[in-house]
């Protein structure tokens, strides 16, 4: 039980405090080695080769590569033609540009992987076309928000590779298990957008002509083949998804610079740069993940925390509550990424020991941290839209509330039928 008290709630102390990420846990690891071994005894040889190893895996190539993706969907002009896409299709609706902004993000989701970018790079051009159409900033911002937790949900996603690498399940299965899911939220915020739309008497726009949506999809059929090329070539075994990622960045390259030629090499060298950073800034928190999970399967932490709930729930559909319940408490100060890798290995377990697939509350689990990503104290995308628009974060948070019902309800959804998430792995990978 100390051991459980040191690594745990440890590790949320030194978070609160403001440690990074990564040094949290390789500190709280260390505690835990310090502790049991003694503080003159600790191991350094061997949290030396256990963070090393977290990083030596060849699934986790397809997450700079991701990255690299949405960085150059965002710089090379690309968002505009999804977002002229998706204004033709239901720009014509009540509170058309709202509905746009959700279509757009769904349509995006298929190529960035990243709620972060998507509320980074199309939320800027969402926000600016909805306030320039007439509509209040904070709706604006609420629903590019909401919208922009889809990003993760429908594939590729970059928490769905990390997961599927830390919990040893098909990466493969979690894309398909994500789609009806994505989808889902997608519907059920439109539905909110609508509805919120029809109260406040927002402008509605001239249906657009066959014309403008041949147009428009001509100009956007080439980044939106991304996700197909993605998803076809995993299921067709061509590649792997690792694979599947850098064949994607090779045909983003193509397009940006030979087709588009929209961007240069000096603002490609920029866009590598940076996203070197945030590659290095995540492999560094995944190597002390690592260790932090080799330390909690050295000292059977999940064994003590798989006892106790077996101890105290019986039922799976309860456990799955209890434990969504739980991860959206840690998702309120966490961010998705770590919480991904202080979770995963605590819990696949437990859920494992009650029959529940590990692809299904793999997706639930990554749907109720991107709900995490626009709740305070700690909402990661918040804070990105409260840059972009410069609103009070309290307006913000006050314009969001009516987004929290569909993304809630979804949640309950998959959670209550497992048939949603597992009908098309299970058709397609049988």
């Amino acid at each position: 039980m100390e051991v459980f008290v040191i690594m745990f709630v440890g590790l949320i102390i030194l978070l609160m405090l403001g440690v990074p990420v990564a040094f949290a846990m390789i500190a709280s690891s260390a505690l835990v080695l310090g502790y049991t071994r003694g503080f003159d005894a600790i191991p350094m040889e061997m949290i030396s080769q256990r963070t090393l190893y977290g990083v030596n895996s060849f699934t986790l190539l397809a997450i700079p590569a991701f990255l690299l993706i949405g960085r150059l969907m965002n710089s090379a002009g690309i968002s505009d033609r999804v977002f002229d896409v998706a204004r033709t299709m239901v720009g014509h609706f009540k509170g058309g540009l709202g509905h746009v902004n959700v279509v757009a993000s769904m349509l995006f989701a298929g190529m960035s992987g990243s709620a972060v970018a998507d509320a980074g790079g199309l939320g800027a051009l969402e926000i600016k076309a909805m306030e320039d159409d007439g509509y209040p900033t904070g709706f604006s911002a609420a629903v590019t928000a909401s919208s922009a937790t889809i990003g993760p949900i429908i594939p590729p996603s970059i928490p769905a590779v990390i997961y599927g690498a830390l919990a040893n399940a098909s990466i493969a299965a979690i894309f398909l298990a994500s789609i009806i899911p994505g989808l889902f939220m997608g519907i059920g915020l439109m539905v909110m957008v609508a509805i919120i739309s029809h109260r406040r008497g927002f402008p509605t726009r001239a249906r657009a002509r066959f014309s403008e949506f041949t147009l428009a999809l001509t100009r956007g059929a080439l980044p939106m083949l991304t996700p197909l090329i993605i998803i076809v070539g995993i299921l067709s075994g061509v590649f792997t998804p690792t694979e599947a990622s850098v064949v994607a960045l090779i045909y983003c390259l193509i397009i940006s610079f030979l087709v588009y030629r929209s961007i240069n090499i000096r603002e490609f060298l920029n866009i590598l740069r940076a996203t070197a950073i945030d590659t290095a800034a995540l492999l560094f928190i995944i190597a002390g993940s690592a260790l932090y999970s080799w330390v909690l399967a050295r000292y059977q932490v999940t064994a003590l925390v798989a006892d106790f709930l077996l101890a105290t729930v019986s039922d799976p559909l309860g456990l799955l509550l209890l434990l969504a319940l739980f991860i959206l408490l840690i998702g309120l100060f966490i961010d998705s990424v770590p919480a991904l890798f202080l979770l995963t290995p605590l819990l696949v377990p437990v859920v494992m020991q009650y029959g529940i697939d590990p692809v299904h509350f793999g997706v639930v689990m990554i749907f109720t941290l991107m709900i995490g990503l626009i709740t305070p104290p700690v909402g990661t995308v918040l804070f990105t839209i409260q840059k972009i628009t410069g609103m009070p974060f309290s307006g913000l948070v006050r314009e969001i509330l009516p987004f929290y019902i569909p993304l809630f309800a979804v949640l309950l959804i998959i959670i209550l039928f497992p048939a949603v998430v597992m009908f098309l792995p299970n058709l397609v990978l049988n």
